[in-house]
Order: C-alpha cells, then structure tokens, then sequence
C-alpha cells in the first residue's frame, strides 16, 4: 500500500499546483481589471471576467479530483477528515518527504490565495467607485434635463394679442 500511498500524494500534490498556476493566470489579470476599471471600459472587463471564469472551471475539475483522492485517504485510514497533521500520524514514514512537499505546497496555495483576495476586494472597492460616479453623472444629467423641461414650461411665451392701440 506504500506505493499506492506514495502514487496518490504526488498526484495530490500535483492537483494542487495546476491550482497554483491557475490562481496565478487569474492574478495575472490583476492589473489588466484595474485599468479598464479606471478607464470604465466594461466591456473589455467583461472579457477578462469571462476569460476567469473559464479558468475557474479549471479550478473546480481540480478541486474535484482533490476531494477524491482526500477522500480515499479519510477512507483508507479512517480519519474523521482530511489534514496533514492526521495523515502525517498514520502514513508510513517512507512518505514524509511527500507529506512535507504537501504542506509546502499548500503554504504555497494559500499566498496565492491571500493575493487573490487583496486584488478582489481592490477590484469590487473601485467597481464600487465607478457604479457610484457613473450614478452621480447620471444623476446630474436627469436634473439638467428636468431643469431644461422646467424652463421651458414657465418661459414667457410671446403675446399674440393683438394690439388694439394702433
């Protein structure tokens, strides 16, 4: 079962740095956002969310075969749940090395993780900005138009009287 044990962590660990890499496209997207955020230009937004979004479907197939394999291990060595002290306390100790590259590897994820958040809360932040501008702008125009229609209502119109003085 050593060999089983050993196949299945690096396949683990292995899932988890496609995970890295794809949080890192996602990252890489980052400053692009900012400055069509900046410049309001949503549509090409748009295409980068779009473009996440597709490689968040990459995520979760991983995520998937992730789940599967923690669940073998829950199931081979009957752990409540999936952690590393838990397998690091059943597995045989020819697999350390592996089990030390996993938590490495995780660490590593989780930074990737920590950035994502910062760049997101930047992102929804200043999105936050453009709505409230865009709704400012928007704000101000319908009152100039309302000013305009009320001008209009209560301008003096020209007498068409006839003057019966001549």
């Amino acid at each position: 079962m050593t060999s089983e044990t050993r196949d299945q962590l690096a396949e683990l660990i292995g899932y988890y740095q496609q995970l890295i890499g794809h949080y890192q496209s996602i990252a890489e997207f980052g400053q692009d956002e900012v400055i069509l955020i900046d410049q309001g230009d949503m549509e090409a937004l748009m295409t980068i969310l779009c473009d996440k979004e597709k490689i968040m479907a990459e995520v979760a197939k991983c995520q998937e075969k992730i789940g599967a394999i923690q669940d073998t291990f829950v199931n081979r060595y009957q752990l409540e749940s999936f952690s590393l002290n838990k397998l690091k306390a059943v597995v045989d100790s020819s697999n350390r090395d592996l089990l030390e590259k996993l938590r490495k590897v995780i660490k590593q994820l989780i930074k990737e993780l920590e950035i994502l958040e910062q760049q997101e809360k930047i992102h929804e932040s200043m999105l936050k900005s453009f709505a409230e501008e865009v709704q400012k702008k928007q704000a101000r125009k319908q009152a100039k138009a309302g000013a305009k229609a009320y001008e209009k209502i209560i301008e003096p119109k020209p007498d068409n009287d006839i003057d019966l003085k001549r």
